[in-house]
């Protein structure tokens, strides 16, 4: 018996797992700098001197002021560097240009040097963006004649000075203070190193996507439809489950047919009546056509029906009225139940896509649930920010869940244990 018991655990145990993983790799993957689960990019190389090709390396390095670079099979880690010659210049130095870089996520700019001349021990590095602004950090050059690594923290950056999002250019410079002519040194290794885990996927989606804006709106209608629903739906599902009225069934069998309707049938006229109505591209147009859903009637009806109507009774012979006994007695007995079709009411209202993505153009309108489907066909590549913009969008789902699970499984629990 333990040895079957222990079977079951372990099989529930890895299906568990099974289920779970996916999430896991999702949230694992928002808090990735650049690259995706296989390959995480914690730093890279602007520049390490390997390829050895001085056609490429013109592209991508410029020469400042009177001064001369070639390839030397010199280096602190690898198998070469650059020789940067200077010709009687104040502040010799190169600068990486080329592509755009954004170093939003950068921990540190670092790189190796090297100088024989004692006269000279600092310099200092230049970011430049798109435009045209740019800062000067300095640094101490302290080992003359052996190399040095030289760290520059992303704290000493102002975020308000410059870009970071787009660097178009960054130069390395040394002090030739004292004038010195004709000397030479060396550089290697031109690296920037990530911030590894980091939050700034999520402030980057949030703050720069319009995924406040998103989650805005569907919290708007997903709030909006859950309250109508708890209220309205309870409203119908009394009068069908306690109250006697001619065509009761009747009705109630239309309620039970209109969820057999596919929504797809349900689309064009919807969108007609939003248009005629004026109302496309509004909260509107978003919450009157699912203010009440059947679904909410049909499992509250069915849980009142469950409930002694000698409560009831007994309250009206108190002197209690319909909306006294639906409010006061009715409503608090129906919690689990409520919970169940709230939850539902508002997953599925989050989680709509078709609906919102038809009854709305602007931008400023779209939910969570659009604006993750139109994002995602932006960032393909980028995994990082389209995990975090997915655990975003996904977070107020788990977190409702986590809060009302007792009385979601109290609600699908109750009524099957009589006596």
């Amino acid at each position: 018996m333990n040895i079957k018991k222990n079977i079951i655990f372990l099989i529930s145990f890895m299906i568990l797992i099974i289920f779970l993983l996916p999430l896991v790799i999702m949230i694992y993957t928002s808090f990735i700098p650049q690259g995706n689960m296989t390959n995480i990019v914690k730093e890279f190389y602007l520049n390490d001197f390997e390829a050895g090709y001085m056609s490429v390396l013109k592209r991508t390095i410029s020469p400042l002021g009177s001064t001369n670079y070639s390839l030397v099979k010199e280096s602190p880690e690898t198998s070469q560097s650059l020789l940067i010659e200077s010709k009687s210049e104040k502040n010799p130095g190169i600068k990486m240009i080329g592509s755009t870089r954004d170093l939003r996520k950068m921990d540190n700019f670092n790189f190796w040097i090297k100088l024989d001349t004692s006269e000279i021990n600092n310099g200092f590095v230049i970011f430049e963006d798109i435009n045209g602004n740019s800062q000067r950090i300095p640094f101490l050059y302290n080992n003359q004649g052996q190399w040095e690594q030289i760290v520059i923290s992303k704290k000493d950056l102002n975020k308000e000075q410059i870009n970071l999002k787009y660097i178009t250019g960054i130069s390395i410079i040394l002090k030739n203070e004292k004038g010195i002519l004709d000397f030479d040194f060396l550089i290697d290794d031109i690296q920037i190193q990530n911030q590894y885990p980091t939050l700034l996927n999520y402030i980057i989606v949030w703050n720069e996507e319009m995924f406040g804006r998103y989650m805005l709106n569907s919290f708007i209608v997903s709030g909006t439809i859950l309250i109508s629903n708890l209220l309205f739906s309870s409203m119908v599902a009394y009068a069908f489950a306690r109250r006697d009225f001619k065509g009761k069934n009747v009705l109630f069998a239309i309620v039970l047919i209109t969820m057999m309707i596919p929504f797809q049938a349900t689309t064009i006229p919807i969108f007609i009546l939003m248009k005629n109505l004026n109302l496309l591209d509004t909260y509107f147009a978003l919450i009157l056509p699912q203010l009440v859903t059947p679904f909410g009637i049909f499992i509250l009806k069915q849980y009142i029906e469950q409930l002694p109507i000698e409560i009831e009774q007994a309250a009206v012979v108190d002197g209690a009225g319909p909306f006294t006994v639906f409010f006061k007695i009715i409503l608090p007995l129906s919690t689990p139940a409520l919970a169940v079709m709230g939850i539902n009411t508002f997953i599925t209202t989050w989680n709509d896509l078709f609906m919102p993505l038809i009854l709305t153009s602007s931008r400023e309108m779209r939910t969570a649930q659009v604006g993750l489907a139109l994002y995602q066909q932006l960032t393909q590549l980028q995994w990082p920010y389209l995990m975090s913009a997915t655990t975003i969008v996904g977070l107020p789902i788990m977190i409702a869940f986590l809060i009302f699970q007792k009385q979601i499984i109290s609600g699908i629990t109750a009524g099957s244990v009589k006596g």
